[in-house]
């Protein structure tokens, strides 16, 4: 088959993953901490393997192949609720979680004080301490305060700091759901980084770029459909004349 289809159909493909991609990252816009995906291909030359003594010409023989996605690790922007449970990070760390799956780290600072007085995120599962253990604090015992090392404090008594981390390659970390990534594996680098508390981090997507980009790989891809189906069409002339001068 000419390399040609192929270059086309792998456009066709890649451009499709874009779109998912973008579509996913602008349906985040308004998620707290969200970090936006980025998509990453590979190129092929189809005509190099084919055997066939094809002309290597990048132009028209070079397609490209979905790799992998990566992480965005932009600064959102910080959004006061007065809510004390509310903890927003600036700089490059992340909270730790205890789960069922494992620990996991996220930027969704939205915190809440368990029955049993456990911190926890917004889905129920432990905040964890620079100890490796759930932080825990009394309800009964008034405001809980957390400074900008993440110290948290009850009635002037700390009762332990949040344990914040920081990898060399965040953007390499598996996303395990919109806000939570999976750090097994992942070298740690030193944490530079304070907590806000009372504030949110805001979601770190560009709304007007993003519908920008999406308008521009609409585009890519009706183009790419339209090379596509001219290559179709010209391959069902050829087998047409081919059958009719055997025949």
């Amino acid at each position: 088959m000419d390399p040609g289809y192929y270059v086309a159909a792998g456009s066709l493909k890649a451009r499709s993953f874009e779109l998912d991609v973008v579509a996913n990252n602008l349906a985040n816009a308004a998620t707290v901490g969200y970090k936006p995906d980025q998509p990453f291909f590979a190129v092929f030359n189809k005509a190099a393997g084919s055997g066939r003594k094809l002309p290597l010409t990048g132009y028209l023989n070079d397609g490209v192949v979905f790799a992998e996605t990566g992480v965005v690790n932009e600064q959102g922007a910080l959004k006061a609720t007065g809510r004390p449970l509310d903890v927003a990070i600036e700089g490059n760390a992340f909270l730790s979680i205890q789960t069922p799956a494992g620990n996991r780290v996220t930027r969704d600072g939205r915190l809440q004080i368990g029955l049993n007085g456990q911190l926890e995120a917004m889905d129920g599962n432990a905040v964890l301490g620079k100890n490796g253990q759930p932080i825990k604090v009394d309800p009964k015992n008034g405001t809980v305060s957390i400074t900008a090392d993440g110290t948290v404090s009850q009635s002037n008594q700390a009762v332990g700091q949040l344990d914040l981390k920081a990898y060399e390659k965040p953007g390499a970390l598996k996303r395990m759901g919109a806000l939570r990534f999976d750090p097994a594996g992942a070298a740690e680098a030193p944490m530079k980084a304070t907590v806000a508390q009372g504030h949110l981090e805001e979601s770190a997507v560009d709304s007007a770029s993003t519908m920008v980009e999406m308008i521009r790989l609409n585009r890519l891809y009706e183009m790419s459909l339209k090379v596509a189906s001219t290559l179709t069409n010209d391959l069902d002339e050829r087998s047409i004349s081919s059958v009719a001068m055997s025949s």
